[in-house]
């Protein structure tokens, strides 16, 4: 297969301005060490300072590189998630089923993690919830620590030694 050429736009926010430079710059030489990935190149723009904010910049990059299958560009692609792509070369693809399968793989591969990532954060997001309504709700900072199934043995727990009491107080009238 003839190398891919593409140009890549990456854009980045935040502050201060030095470090924009820097963590663009930092970016650009990991897509150039990605397997099968070759910068051929690039240019940093100033940051510019934010309309309406006090201290936020942003700042882009143009990065022209070459790859030498579709699966290293896929890869840097969904790795590095650049703001525009643009691919200028070959002008025309051809797969066959085996490439195209594995492409395809590849590319349901990438996306199961991403959704593996983000059905965990959604579930830790769920329990930090329940860990604030449960203080909320008076309950105690050190059972937030504690492992959540040791937490629900203590209220068990706390349940059957109210239930014994409340027995043992029938019985006395």
């Amino acid at each position: 297969m003839e190398p891919l050429k593409a140009k890549f736009i990456l854009e980045i926010i935040g502050r201060p301005a030095e470090h924009i430079i820097s963590s663009l710059n930092d970016l650009v030489v990991r897509m150039g060490q990605e397997k099968g990935a070759v910068i051929l190149n690039k240019e940093i723009h100033k940051p510019k300072q934010v309309e309406k904010t006090d201290n936020l910049w942003t700042s882009f990059a143009d990065v022209e590189l070459e790859f030498n299958s579709v699966q290293h560009f896929l890869n840097v692609v969904m790795t590095y998630m650049p703001a525009h792509v643009e691919v200028f070369s070959p002008e025309n693809f051809q797969f066959n089923t085996f490439e195209l399968n594995e492409l395809t793989n590849f590319i349901v591969g990438k996306l199961h993690n991403y959704d593996a990532l983000a059905k965990k954060l959604m579930s830790e997001r769920e329990i930090l919830i329940n860990k604030l309504e449960y203080l909320r709700n008076g309950g105690k900072i050190e059972d937030v620590f504690k492992p959540v199934q040791q937490v629900q043995n203590n209220q068990n727990l706390n349940e059957k030694k109210k239930e014994i009491k409340r027995k043992k107080s029938k019985k006395k009238n």
